[in-house]
């Protein structure tokens, strides 16, 4: 009996130490910008980094993993609005805003979520945005729609203004599957 269990421990030691790892990686899908919408189902939940299978998941285990990626999320998340101010300018309507509802979202789309180039861009916002202090990655633009009665010699404007932070890191995610090294090389 001691010979069998000695025999069945060293099968099992060699067993164990001979599965060597690999993470195989599903497709990547896009998933958010913010954090607080992510869910990771990996050992650690760690959404800042990739997860990568070790010894203590064993062949077959499966999670998804999210982690963060440096660089431009899809088109209508690339921007987040911090401030939108509609005033009353004694000005002509110069540059003129050429959307019809005086939103920053509307704004956004009509500039094809770009703001890089926009003859639109007016001053860089105050530091009463902490949020651009720390990134320095914010943009404020402006347009103006004349107003009625508005004349050449007393113009009257309403003026559209938005601050927008760019968001520079985005959450993408895919399946895991923890295989054996061995039993992929052999497929």
């Amino acid at each position: 009996m001691k010979r069998f269990c000695l025999t069945l421990l060293c099968v099992c030691s060699l067993t164990a130490s001979t599965y060597k790892p690999v993470t195989v990686r599903g497709q990547a899908q896009y998933l958010t910008t913010q954090a607080s919408s992510v869910e990771d189902t990996c050992p650690g939940q760690d959404i800042f980094g990739q997860f990568t299978c070790t010894k203590e998941q064993t062949p077959g285990y499966t999670c998804f993993d999210a982690y963060r990626v440096q660089g431009d999320p899809v088109d209508k998340e690339r921007y987040e609005l911090l401030d939108q101010t509609i005033t009353e300018e004694q000005t002509t309507a110069e540059p003129l805003c050429t959307f019809e509802q005086l939103t920053c979202e509307h704004f956004l789309a009509a500039l094809n979520y770009n703001l890089d180039f926009s003859w639109f861009i007016s001053n860089f916002p105050s530091s009463s945005f902490p949020e651009c202090g720390e990134t320095y990655s914010c943009t404020r633009i402006a347009c103006l729609i004349p107003q009625p009665g508005s004349t050449q010699e007393a113009p009257v404007s309403k003026k559209l203004s938005c601050v927008f932070k760019r968001n520079q890191t985005y959450f993408l995610g895919s399946q895991i599957t923890c295989q054996d090294k061995k039993a992929k090389l052999n497929k």
